[in-house]
């Protein structure tokens, strides 16, 4: 799509992000919500900004992140299409998409729930459409409220596809990988799997440690989240012993979460 806003070339790419105030940030995303209704007219449905600026908390580098909602008889009930270029300082990110995606993509839990949905439910609303005034909101509580079993699906997929093989490599005193890179990969499924089993969803992937500490999960797991979050990982002994202590809690936890039916069927060799 083409959009009559300000472009960077390759001299200002490689130059990287420039300073770029608050105010400045938000004059863009005024602009890019002008040129979409210009482009689409009444089938434009909503224009939502989400990330640090729409928090608020943008720094001088930080980039533009937005999502927009057509009518399904604009490009297609299936139309889904990221957006993304450097405006000359900075980079900007436009998620288009219909209403019926972007609703069915609301309801989606997957393993990234904790971190991807809070593009709706942290969404500051830039412009809605007369008669759906609704639709911000409507988004905001699908992705809050995401559907049990699909939940519980997630969180056997994170314990059985991630961090059951993160330890096993953990294990493999030959493995290639970085003991501290295993570690933060580690924390990351974990603080994803805390984060979904508690439905809350993180302001940012900045937060994500402190905010999953605060919640209730396997032992152990506020000890890791804190070595990777201050970068103390110079002592494999002490990220070994923290990585499998938590491994021993999950047992207890998701006991505790009522997730052995759903870790029995992710276990069993057969089709779910």
């Amino acid at each position: 799509m083409n959009y009559a806003l300000p472009r960077g070339e390759l001299d200002t790419l490689f130059a990287g992000p420039q300073s770029v105030t608050s105010e400045q940030r938000r004059e863009l995303a005024e602009l890019i919500v002008e040129r979409l209704r210009q482009v689409h007219g009444e089938r434009l449905l909503a224009v939502a900004m989400y990330g640090s600026t729409a928090r608020d908390g943008d720094g001088p580098y930080s980039d533009i992140e937005l999502w927009a909602v057509l009518d399904d008889d604009a490009l297609g009930a299936d139309y889904d299409e990221t957006l993304e270029w450097v405006h000359g300082r900075g980079k900007a990110e436009l998620n288009l998409m219909s209403r019926t995606a972007i609703e069915a993509y609301a309801r989606d839990v997957d393993e990234g729930w904790a971190l991807s949905h809070g593009q709706f439910v942290h969404a500051r609303a830039l412009w809605i459409a007369p008669d759906h005034g609704a639709l911000v909101e409507t988004l905001r509580s699908l992705a809050a409220h995401p559907n049990d079993e699909a939940v519980d699906a997630a969180l056997a997929e994170i314990v059985v596809g991630e961090l059951y093989e993160l330890v096993g490599k953990l294990r493999n005193r030959y493995a290639r990988k970085p003991l501290s890179l295993l570690a933060c990969e580690f924390a990351q499924h974990l603080a994803c799997l805390i984060g979904l089993a508690e439905r809350h969803v993180f302001a940012s992937s900045g937060t994500m440690f402190d905010e999953a500490a605060d919640l209730p999960g396997p032992d152990g797991a506020a000890q890791l989240f804190g070595l990777v979050g201050q970068g103390d990982l110079r002592d494999e002994v002490v990220l070994t012993m923290a990585v499998e202590r938590v491994w021993t809690g999950l047992e207890e936890w998701a006991h505790a979460a009522s997730l052995n039916q759903a870790l029995e069927l992710r276990c069993a060799a057969t089709e779910r």
